[in-house]
């Protein structure tokens, strides 16, 4: 799958864009996780389809580099765009497993643990955030090494990776307007050299 230039930075403008929308609604209702209102509901619709987004933006990002990121920009790809599939994925149909989660329902977590169902997307989740973590600090760092312009990229996409770790929607903020960035640096009439 090879996304053309002119398509590609613009799903990374949406990704990126989708992330600062999450940040911003974080922020407007911090308990968004006890999904008592529609606010919590639209930051888990918002969240999905950002990382599904993203998902999108990477494989345009590796086919950009065009096989210059070598073994561990290549290593990284691959855990970040299937970690980001599976966070966004699980994220968007684990709803019940979050729901039930956050506002300590144990009976009912039970009963889904019982069905498996509610269980198997949460887990999709938590293993695509600890997978896709990983995968955006080693492709960062596989982007710095492949000196391909522009290679403030790779630091763009640690630095966003761990503000997601270290503030909530202050993380998703920062992280969204890292790609906002990466979007614009390569949008289609850009040169490589003005770009770096």
């Amino acid at each position: 799958m090879r996304l053309p230039n002119s398509v590609g930075w613009l799903v990374a403008l949406l990704g990126g864009t989708l992330c600062v929308l999450e940040g911003a609604l974080i922020l407007a209702n911090p308990q968004y996780y006890l999904f008592d209102s529609f606010s919590g509901y639209l930051v888990l619709m918002v969240e999905g389809a950002a990382l599904l987004s993203l998902s999108a933006a990477l494989v345009w990002l590796r086919a950009t580099h065009s096989g210059s990121l070598g073994r561990v920009g290549t290593a990284g790809f691959l855990a970040a765009f299937v970690g980001t599939v599976l966070a966004g994925s699980g994220h968007v149909f684990g709803l019940p497993f979050f729901e039930f989660v956050n506002t300590g329902s144990m009976a009912y977590v039970l009963i889904g643990v019982g069905q498996g169902v509610f269980l198997g997307w949460g887990t999709a989740y938590v293993v695509g955030v600890i997978l896709m973590s990983a995968g955006y600090l080693l492709l960062g760092t596989g982007v710095m090494r492949a000196g391909t312009p522009p290679r403030w990229v790779g630091p763009l996409l640690i630095v966003g990776t761990a503000a997601l770790w270290f503030g909530n929607a202050v993380g998703w903020i920062l992280w969204g307007l890292a790609w906002i960035l990466v979007a614009y640096a390569a949008r289609p009439g850009k040169s490589a050299r003005t770009a770096a």
